[in-house]
């Protein structure tokens, strides 16, 4: 499969097989992944991966953020997504594991009425760190479904971070996502794309 048909058929799983995942499928698809582009070169992301009943711990914080998520998803989805939605966040679709993604902890202030290069600068090794993540993020998301492998990117997980990284005695690191991960029993429909998102300029 060429990378082209990797990025187009891969979709957000919510629903998954009980079948567990193998340890060295786990190593191969995260060291493969750790290939990603980072700011500077500073690769300054940690991966936790959680299983067992670690991983049911974690479920149960998640399912804490439910009420955190639920109103800005009613404002956007119908309430049939809504529900299903809030079905995945109690229960991560049964994935077998969860690997969640870290950059170090930066605290950033804004000056108000900062120009645009002053909040960039005060900005910047955040969103540098954050936006080296997201490749990672997107590189895991790829190499397991090259693998036979289902996904899901959450950020709603944020919303009880001092919860899980107390459990898993994490410090002074900023959660960026978490990614259950197993294998798939479902086959999300193809959404649609949102019109045209690309300006060309100077190839008249």
């Amino acid at each position: 499969m060429d990378i082209g048909a990797i990025i187009r058929g891969r979709r957000s799983v919510r629903k998954f097989a009980d079948k567990e995942v193998p340890g060295e499928l786990l190593k191969e698809i995260l060291d493969d992944a750790l290939w990603a582009p980072s700011g500077m070169n500073r690769q300054d992301w940690e991966v936790v991966v959680v299983r067992g009943e670690q991983k049911d711990k974690l479920v149960q914080l998640v399912a804490c953020a439910r009420h955190h998520a639920k109103p800005g998803l009613e404002a956007i989805l119908p309430a049939k997504i809504v529900e299903f939605t809030m079905q995945f966040f109690k229960n991560l679709g049964g994935a077998p594991v969860v690997i969640l993604v870290y950059v170090p902890k930066i605290i950033v202030s804004q000056r108000e009425g900062a120009g645009d290069v002053e909040r960039f600068k005060s900005e910047h090794d955040r969103l540098t760190a954050l936006l080296s993540a997201a490749a990672l993020v997107q590189n895991i998301l790829l190499l397991a479904y090259a693998r036979e492998l289902g996904t899901c990117w959450m950020t709603g997980p944020k919303y009880v971070e001092a919860e899980i990284n107390e459990m898993l005695g994490i410090k002074e690191k900023e959660l960026v996502a978490a990614i259950p991960l197993g294998y798939p029993a479902q086959e999300p429909p193809v959404p649609p794309r949102k019109g045209d998102k690309i300006r060309w300029i100077g190839f008249e």
